[in-house]
């Protein structure tokens, strides 16, 4: 199982240089967002702008484990545009698609941390006459728990809003 987790791991780096030639982020270059995020790590978004790609990351609780205890979770991955959806001249939603490697620590009568890979899909509106992006994004993956030594199925996943500046 141990193998696996590996070999899912450096698949998901191996493919994050070869995705960044042929796209592009949808924010610009230098730019940076932070905010809030519902999902899989419910708590602070953030955004980073590099032109090439986007960098995005979340900390907070995770959604999905309260009841095997206090769970912390965090986000960290890559995007890039695959489409933009024209809605007028001044509107557009950017189609995203990238990878997340979520984690998560939780504290109780069973203490673990988990660590996972996913691709994921996105719809981002940045409003025309204010900083504010909406964002949704969905994905599935593998994540491996420790000290149990599992490997489950992962869904990983938020939508939030982001102050850009």
């Amino acid at each position: 199982m141990k193998k696996a987790v590996l070999i899912l791991l450096v698949a998901v780096l191996a493919l994050a240089p070869a995705m960044a030639d042929s796209y592009s982020g949808s924010s610009e270059d230098g730019s940076f967002g932070i905010g809030v995020n519902l999902g899989t790590s419910s708590g602070v978004g953030m955004k980073f702008g590099f032109g090439d790609f986007d960098l995005i990351a979340n900390v907070g609780f995770d959604a999905f484990h309260f009841g095997d205890g206090v769970g912390i979770g965090g986000e960290i991955g890559l995007g890039y545009q695959v489409y933009d959806i024209k809605i007028d001249r001044q509107n557009h939603m950017p189609v995203t698609v990238g990878l997340l490697m979520p984690l998560g620590f939780y504290f109780g009568d069973n203490s673990s941390f988990w660590l996972g890979a996913a691709i994921y899909g996105g719809l981002e509106y940045q409003f025309p006459e204010v900083p504010i992006l909406l964002y949704l994004r969905l994905g599935l993956g593998a994540d491996f728990t420790i000290p149990a030594g599992a490997i489950d199925f992962l869904f990983a996943g938020g939508i939030g809003a982001l102050w850009m500046f």
